[in-house]
């Protein structure tokens, strides 16, 4: 029997497992690969039920240890792990996606055991270290050490050009949380998402460490100020798992009648309530790409985006922390109706759910020696 090429994935955090989810899918019902999945723990209570959400089975768990906190020691618990796994395992190719601790450990860990690096999600960039940081920088670092870059837009791929990253280098793929996404609403409906909500709703998350303190007290201060001259319309607000956002959040919006505070939720219960939003209030990245493949507008708290694209194609606002910005953006889709429209039929830039198997198709070319044609309009996202 002829051995398969190993192919390690690592994820750590949610975000990570399910845009690699569909890649990992792919490179199983390909022969002439064995994908190995491993969780790094980075973020191990939020991703403990997801695989079997997401049809994934982790063949390595690592753990984190006891006492280990911050940026420097995950990095550290991390990359020591992975180090031993990947002197045993021996893999071809080590696959990273986006900007988080995880990757830029398994980028490391493979570069310097001299194995090639495949980074998912490339070519984003702030141009800003501190926004959002450290996520920023490391997807910078992690662009150096890579040897293949699967670019979700043409603009990313631009960047790494502008980088002097070789083209031959870069691939076109669209973002797998297109996929993601796409696949989790095809499946049946979760108790939650036939809930009747009787009247249209606008979705808010909050999460980011930029926008903490004195920024979020302003933006929530805002919302309840919003909500209370508009009561035609209820606001569901997501708490995270972060305490002290979570006390906050609770603190300034519980009590006002058209303000539904709900528990951290599941992907599967987060996805169709993403989709049957009237708007996005958010400074999530995720939530930037997913929403316009659903047609829901997104207003941006945060003051920059390394998805331009959705800016440009006119399904995102940008409204910083600015309370009058905030108030004005929510304004216009309410009382615009053409504003509202134009931005729910604005082109989505990022993909059509087709990223995972365009990426583990090269994945395969390149770990079995195929020439790789990058005008293979079958494999264009």
């Amino acid at each position: 029997m002829q051995e398969t090429h190993r192919i390690l994935l690592c994820a750590g955090t949610r975000p990570e497992l399910i845009k690699l989810a569909p890649v990992y899918r792919n490179l199983r019902d390909r022969p002439a690969v064995t994908p190995f999945l491993c969780l790094t723990g980075q973020h191990d209570s939020l991703v403990q039920n997801l695989p079997r959400v997401l049809d994934v089975t982790p063949e390595f768990v690592l753990t984190r240890e006891a006492g280990t906190s911050g940026q420097l020691g995950l990095l550290q618990n991390i990359l020591r792990q992975l180090a031993i796994l990947l002197e045993q395992l021996g893999p071809e190719l080590v696959v990273v996606q986006g900007d988080t601790a995880s990757a830029l450990a398994g980028a490391m860990a493979a570069c310097l055991q001299d194995i090639p690096v495949c980074h998912v999600e490339a070519g984003l960039r702030t141009r800003d270290l501190l926004s959002p940081f450290p996520e920023e920088l490391y997807r910078q670092l992690i662009s150096r050490m890579g040897t293949w870059h699967f670019c979700p837009t043409p603009e990313n791929r631009a960047t790494l050009l502008r980088e002097d990253i070789s083209s031959g280098q870069i691939f076109l793929s669209g973002n797998t949380s297109i996929d993601a996404v796409l696949d989790m609403l095809s499946r049946s409906p979760r108790p939650l998402e036939t809930k009747a909500v009787s009247r249209p709703y606008i979705l808010v998350t909050l999460h980011r460490r930029e926008v903490q303190g004195e920024k979020l007290i302003t933006i929530v201060r805002a919302l309840r100020n919003f909500a209370e001259s508009h009561a035609g319309y209820d606001f569901i607000v997501t708490l995270h798992p972060n305490p002290a956002i979570r006390r906050l959040l609770s603190h300034h919006l519980g009590g006002q009648g058209n303000i539904r505070l709900l528990p951290p939720l599941d992907y599967p219960d987060f996805v169709p309530l993403m989709k049957k939003a009237f708007a996005i209030l958010s400074d999530s990245g995720g939530i930037q790409e997913e929403a316009p493949a659903l047609d829901v507008p997104v207003i941006v708290l945060r003051d920059k985006t390394e998805r331009q694209e959705g800016v440009a194609s006119g399904c995102l606002r940008l409204a910083g922390y600015d309370p009058e910005k905030i108030f004005s953006e929510l304004s216009l889709l309410i009382h615009d109706r053409d504003h509202y429209i134009d931005m729910c039929t604005a082109p989505a830039p990022f993909g059509e759910g087709r990223a995972g198997r365009i990426i583990s198709a090269r994945l395969e070319q390149i770990v079995t020696g195929q020439k790789i044609p990058h005008d293979d309009s079958s494999l264009s996202p």
